[in-house]
Parts: structure tokens; C-alpha cells; sequence
């Protein structure tokens, strides 16, 4: 009776190690990153740098500005090879998605538009940004990035409206795949992906720190994410930096222009740099 009693004891323990093993695999193969997801970020970690706001440009006396969502701006960043593109988009008053940052960066016939104040479509097209570059519509990016096949658009829209992204999805099908959607609560993904789009940025500058305890992050780590942006000053936590290695998700920080930064980052483990710089 004893050794038919251990013979027993020793199979329960041999399928308690059984059904052990089958579920540690099914959590391993279960939390495996998608090829897709892999493919984008191996795109991110070659080209190493996200252009801020679509890059530097200079106007006719070589002064430098950035932020400014021009056509020029972007033309300049394309013409030099890069081919990862931030775009800062809103709505103007009566519904139309166009690029940019703030309203009052806009002057019609010379005058500057009213800040915080969206215009028309039919003023916004008649404005200069800064009294001196040419403003972009959702639609002139689409055909820059069918111009463009290898262009990669990384949205920046503030907020996330599930209603703008259905719509990018609807009128244009065939570019989804080439847009990184920031969001900027972990709670926006699964709406984001349902909408079409499988890349995905969780940008953390308009977190809560409730946002960004450990537990937090790793949860929001576990959905396929192309990557976390956090703002350079956040590399000088020590414990922030620890909880974000232990996410296994590659890190982008933002905005960088000075050479030696660039490097130390790129050194330390950071997988992508949002940039202003065209000439990298």
C-alpha cells in the first residue's frame, strides 16, 4: 500500500510539474511580440531617429525654426533621407485635420491669426506658418507618403480621438500600416488598434504618476507596443529607468539635438531619438 500510495504521490507531482510547464509556455508563447511589431521596431532601431514636427528648417535668411509642420520643414527631411516623420495634427474650426502646433503660429495676409482660435480650412490654406512657410493638410501628407513609400508617419494629435483614426482608416486604407499612433494613457490602445492600426507609441508626457508606477508600466508593457517616448529629463530617474528595462519594449526619448546627448542616450540603451535635426 505505501508504494502504491507513493507511486501516486509521485504522479500528481509529475502532472503538478506537467501542467506547471504547459502553462509557463502558453505565457511565453502568449506574450511572443508579433512579427509585424518586431518589423516596426527593427525599422525604428536602424533608423534611429523620430523627426520632431517634421524637422529644422530655414527661411531666405538662413534662420533656423523649428516646430513648424511646414511643407518646407518636411521636404528638407525627406531630401535628406530621413524617413521617420513626427507630424503634429489638429482640426480646423469647421472639421478638417491639418498639420501643426498652435493656431497663433499662423499669419493671413500678415497678420497673426488669433492664438487658440482654429480657422476654416479655406483661411488655414490662405495662412503662413510664422509669416513664412506653407502650411500641410492631412491629405498633402498622404500624398507625400505614397510618394514616399518607405515613409513612416508618427502622429502626434494631443489627445486620442477614436473618431479621427477611423476616419484615416476609412479614407485611407492603404497607408495604415505606415502610421505609429502615439497615445497618451495605456487605456487608449485597445480602441487604437481596433481602428486599423496595429503600431503604437504609448508617450508618456501626459501621464499621472499613478501612470507610471511598475506595476502600471509592465501592464501597460504587455500589450505589443512599438515602443514607450518619455521626455529626457525622466532618463535622470534611476528608478524609472529600472522599471522601463524591465518592460523589454524598446525607449524613445524626446527632443534631442545636441551631438554628445544623442550619443550618450543612443549608448545607454535608448532605441530612438525624436530629433529636430535633418543632417543625422
Amino acid at each position: 500500500m505505501f508504494i502504491t500510495s507513493f507511486k501516486k504521490m509521485k504522479l500528481n507531482i509529475v502532472l503538478i510539474m506537467a501542467v506547471t510547464m504547459s502553462l509557463f509556455i502558453s505565457a511565453c508563447s502568449s506574450s511572443k511580440v508579433p512579427d509585424n511589431i518586431e518589423a516596426m521596431r527593427s525599422i525604428f532601431s536602424e533608423n534611429k531617429y523620430i523627426i520632431h514636427a517634421c524637422g529644422f528648417v530655414s527661411d531666405d535668411e538662413g534662420t533656423l525654426y523649428d516646430y513648424t509642420n511646414s511643407k518646407e520643414a518636411l521636404e528638407n527631411s525627406l531630401l535628406a533621407g530621413n524617413r521617420i516623420i513626427e507630424v503634429d495634427f489638429h482640426y480646423t474650426s469647421d472639421g478638417n485635420l491639418v498639420c501643426g502646433k498652435a493656431w497663433g503660429d499662423l499669419y493671413l495676409d500678415g497678420k497673426q491669426m488669433t492664438p487658440g482660435e482654429a480657422p476654416t480650412l479655406s483661411n488655414y490654406l490662405q495662412c503662413k506658418i510664422l509669416d513664412k512657410f506653407t502650411v500641410l493638410t492631412f491629405e498633402d501628407i498622404a500624398n507625400y507618403m505614397r510618394e514616399y513609400t518607405d515613409m513612416v508617419v508618427v502622429t502626434d494629435t494631443k489627445e486620442t480621438n477614436i473618431e479621427t483614426y477611423k476616419m484615416i482608416a476609412s479614407s485611407y486604407p492603404d497607408l495604415t500600416d505606415r502610421f505609429v499612433v502615439q497615445i497618451y494613457h495605456a487605456s487608449e490602445y485597445d480602441a487604437v488598434k481596433k481602428a486599423g492600426f496595429p503600431y503604437i507609441i504609448y508617450t508618456l508626457y501626459e501621464t499621472e504618476d499613478s501612470e507610471r508606477t511598475e506595476e502600471a508600466l509592465l501592464r501597460a508593457a504587455k500589450k505589443p507596443l512599438v515602443g514607450f517616448t518619455f521626455h529626457i529629463d525622466l532618463t535622470e530617474d534611476q528608478e524609472f529607468m529600472n522599471i522601463m528595462q524591465k518592460t523589454n519594449t524598446p525607449l524613445f526619448v524626446h527632443t534631442v539635438n545636441d551631438d554628445e546627448q544623442i550619443k550618450k542616450y543612443l549608448s545607454e540603451g535608448i532605441s530612438g531619438i525624436y530629433t529636430d535635426r535633418t543632417d543625422l
